[in-house]
């Protein structure tokens, strides 16, 4: 097999070419880190609010924002192909948050298990490569 270096140095005398087949090479080698997604939602309750969902499967994290709070919470988050399930103990009451997002329908749903609430829920879709907080 013929090592990367040697790409590298056959590339300066090879010019545009050969940088591309060098980069085609080089995503070969070293696996491409997955981008964050992020996701507008629309919660229901009692004032039809918005929600700013930003998810990283590599790191199994998910992060709420909600400009209404200006608040962003972090959880960890479980994901599989069907659905991403992210959520945390609630301080103080034994209660615990859960969120679960449908990958291809975009449907959420928020729960507090413990209180009786009943659920929130919303549709959510994709935004722009921005962060959350913009």
């Amino acid at each position: 097999m013929v090592g990367l270096g040697w790409l590298v140095v056959r590339c300066s005398v090879g010019g545009l070419l050969c940088a591309a087949v060098l980069s085609a090479v080089e995503g070969r080698l070293s696996p491409v880190l997955a981008d964050q997604v992020y996701l507008r939602c629309d919660v229901s309750g009692p004032d039809r609010t918005v929600w700013k969902i930003t998810l990283n499967e590599e790191a199994g994290k998910a992060w709420i924002y909600k400009p209404a709070f200006r608040s962003i919470t972090e959880y960890s988050a479980t994901f599989t192909p069907e659905k991403v399930r992210f959520g945390k103990q609630l301080p103080y009451t034994g209660s615990y948050l859960s969120n679960v997002l449908g990958r291809s329908s975009g449907a959420l749903t928020s729960e507090i298990h413990g209180l009786g609430a009943p659920p929130m829920t919303g549709i959510c879709g994709m935004q722009a490569n921005t962060t959350p907080m913009a």
